[in-house]
């Protein structure tokens, strides 16, 4: 309980530091401060500014901005763009 406890504030406390960025537009320099940071993180940071996101596998996708947060042993190793299949 007391891990959670702590994940929340951390998440809240960045995602405090980052309101400006994601008020003016800039969704992408949000996830992009989202690297090395753990799975339950992102997924906390993303739903406190209203970005939408679907988790599945290894991946946390931003259907928005298509893209794709790529998580090994539950961190966030690296970002990716997919395209919509025709």
């Amino acid at each position: 309980m007391q891990h959670s406890h702590i994940e929340k504030n951390i998440a809240t406390n960045l995602a405090a530091n980052l309101v400006a960025d994601s008020d003016s537009g800039s969704v992408t320099n949000l996830v992009t401060s989202l690297i090395d940071q753990s799975r339950l993180h992102c997924a906390q940071v993303l739903a406190i500014h209203n970005i939408d996101s679907i988790e599945f596998g290894h991946w946390l996708a931003i259907p928005n901005q298509q893209l794709l947060l790529v998580f090994r042993h539950q961190r966030c190793v690296a970002i990716d763009g997919y395209q919509l299949a025709a």
